[in-house]
Parts: structure tokens; sequence; C-alpha cells
């Protein structure tokens, strides 16, 4: 799910990039931020069946990088949009962090498979203590 949800994030806001009408632009940003939230719900849900019995300190780590993007993140556009006069490079940015982020799941994942994803991606089942 999040591979998809990457991707389409990144063709969204590059199509926000190409700075089109309003209407336009605010349907493709609305779109490309509803999938920014499946995909937060997507790692929330992941935590428990990556982390286990330490799924509090995990989940409380990841809160904390997420605070840290929704300040950065905003920071970087603003500051794009003085260097170079458009929003544009800054919706470009975004674009490629969203790529860059689909290349590293990529990579990572595959080393979840046979721990604790099973065949087909299914989550193995995990005997309760």
């Amino acid at each position: 799910m999040l591979n998809i949800l990457f991707g389409i994030v990144a063709l969204l806001t590059m199509g926000v990039a190409q700075l089109p009408a309003l209407p336009y632009a605010v349907a493709l940003f609305v779109a490309a931020m509803a999938c920014l939230g499946l995909g937060n719900g997507s790692v929330f849900q992941l935590m428990p069946h990556r982390y286990g019995k330490r799924v509090g300190v995990a989940t409380g780590i990841l809160g904390a990088a997420g605070s840290f993007g929704g300040f950065f993140l905003p920071t970087l556009l603003g500051w794009l949009k003085q260097v170079s006069g458009s929003y544009a490079s800054g919706l470009a940015m975004l674009a490629a962090l969203a790529v860059v982020a689909l290349v590293i799941l990529s990579v990572v994942q595959t080393e979840w498979v046979g721990v604790w994803i099973g065949k087909h991606g299914r989550v193995k089942e995990v005997n309760a203590v």
C-alpha cells in the first residue's frame, strides 16, 4: 500500500508543481494530502507487526520523526519559494522526496519478507505469549 501511495503522491505533487489553474491545483493537492494521510495510517498499522512488544517506543519515535517532518518540510518549501520565486520548485522537491521514500521502502521491504510477512504479502500469524 505504501509503495502505491508514494507513487501517487509523487505524481500528484508533480502535477501541482506544474502550477495548473487554481481549481485543478487544489484538487490535486487535496488528493495528494489524502494519500499522505492514508500512508500515515499504513505506517502505524505496520508498527505492531514490525516491533511487537516495543510498539510503544517505536510509535513514540515515529511520532517524533513526523513532528520533525511537519516542521522541516514547510520550512524547506518556504525557503525554496523565497530562493526561486515560485512554488513549483518546492512542490517538485516534495515529489522528489516521495520518490526517494518509494525507493528506500522498496529496498527495505525485501528484508521483511520471511520475518513477519508471509506468502503473498500476508502478515504471519504470531503465537500469543
